[in-house]
C-alpha cells in the first residue's frame, strides 16, 4: 500500500484536513493563533498544521539534545524486552538518530552490530557519524532516505520521532517493509491524551480560548501528530503489523528546558501518571502481523 502525493498535500500536516494516521476528514477543534490542533473523529489523533505554516518552537530544546544519554535506561529496557525474546538483533537503523547518542551505546555494546541512522538535520547527521564512525548515517527526510537503505533489519527504533512526521502512516508502511523476518519495530511517541497535552487543551477550552499558552506549550510546533492508542493500533494494521508489547514511558527532568519550578512540576505530574498505569510517553514493539 502506497501513499499518493493527492494524499499527502490534504494530510493536516501540509495544509489540508485529512488525518495523518487513517486519512478521514479532521476536524479543526482549536487554534492558538500561529497554529491550529486537528481533531480525528475516526481514530482520535491530534494533528497540527504548524509545519505547514512554519510555526516556532516556544522554546529551544538544548537540554533535550545536550542530555540524550538520559534515556539508557529505556535502551537497555528495550533491549532486556528483545533478550527476553530470544531476539538478540544483529543489525539496527535507527531513524531520527539525532546526533548519534543511541547509536553510539550500540556500539559499545557491541561493534559487530551493522548500525545505521537517518538524521534530517545535517549537523547533527555530522554529529553522529562523528560520535559512531562505524555507524552509515544517511541525512534528509526519513521516508525519502529509505530509498538509499539497503537491506533489511532486525530492529528498526524510533525514539521521539514520530511526533515529528508529516506522514507517519505512510512511514511505518515503509518502514515495516525494511524488516527482517522476525525483526521488530520500535516506537516511542508522544500520547496525546496524555495528563500535560490533555490539560493544555482543558486550559484553552475552559478559557474560551483565551488561555493559549498552555495548549501551545504541551503541543509544541515541532510536534505535528499526538496519538491515542487506537491510532497506534490503526497505524500498524495499516502497515501489516500488529503491537506485540506496549508500556508507558515519562521524559528525564534533565531532558527537560525551562524554569526550574516548571521542570519539577512536570516531573512530578509525570512520575504521577506512570504510577497510575499511563504516561506522556506510550512504547511500541511492532511485528509482521
Amino acid at each position: 500500500m502506497t501513499t499518493s502525493p493527492e494524499l499527502v498535500r490534504r494530510l493536516v500536516t501540509q495544509g489540508g484536513d485529512a488525518c495523518p494516521v487513517c486519512s478521514a476528514p479532521a476536524r479543526r477543534a482549536i487554534d492558538v493563533g500561529v497554529f491550529a490542533l486537528y481533531r480525528c473523529p475516526e481514530c482520535g489523533a491530534w494533528s497540527s498544521d504548524a509545519l505547514e505554516r512554519g510555526a516556532a518552537t516556544s522554546f529551544e530544546p538544548r537540554h533535550y539534545f545536550e542530555n540524550a544519554a538520559l534515556e539508557r535506561e529505556s535502551w537497555e529496557r528495550l533491549f532486556g524486552k528483545l533478550a527476553r525474546r530470544g531476539a538478540e538483533p544483529q543489525s539496527v537503523l535507527d531513524v531520527g538518530c539525532g546526533r548519534g547518542d543511541f547509536l553510539a551505546w550500540l556500539a559499545a555494546r557491541d561493534p559487530a552490530l551493522r548500525r545505521e541512522g537517518i538524521e534530517l538535520d545535517p549537523q547533527r547527521a555530522d554529529a553522529a557519524r562523528a560520535r559512531d564512525p562505524g555507524a552509515r548515517i544517511h541525512t534528509g527526510d526519513a521516508l525519502a532516505s529509505l530509498a538509499g537503505v539497503a537491506g533489511s533489519f532486525d530492529l528498526i527504533t524510533l525514539w521521539d520521532v514520530f511526533e515529528h512526521v508529516p506522514a507517519p502512516a505512510a512511514l511505518l508502511r515503509a518502514l515495516a517493509g525494511k524488516l527482517s523476518p522476525a525483526g521488530a519495530l520500535y516506537v516511542q511517541t508522544i500520547h496525546g491524551e496524555s495528563l500535560l497535552p490533555a490539560l493544555g487543551r482543558l486550559a484553552h477550552r475552559l478559557s474560551g480560548g483565551r488561555l493559549r499558552g498552555p495548549v501551545r506549550r504541551t503541543h509544541e510546533a515541532h510536534h505535528v501528530v499526538f496519538f491515542t492508542r487506537a491510532s497506534l493500533e490503526r497505524a500498524a494494521r495499516g502497515a501489516g503489523l500488529r503491537i506485540e508489547e506496549l508500556w508507558w514511558g515519562r521524559l528525564a527532568r534533565g531532558r527537560m528546558d525551562g524554569p526550574a519550578w516548571l521542570t519539577a512540576a512536570t516531573s512530578l505530574v509525570l512520575r504521577v501518571e506512570n504510577a497510575l498505569g499511563g504516561g506522556l510517553f506510550v512504547n511500541l514493539l511492532l511485528r509482521r502481523a
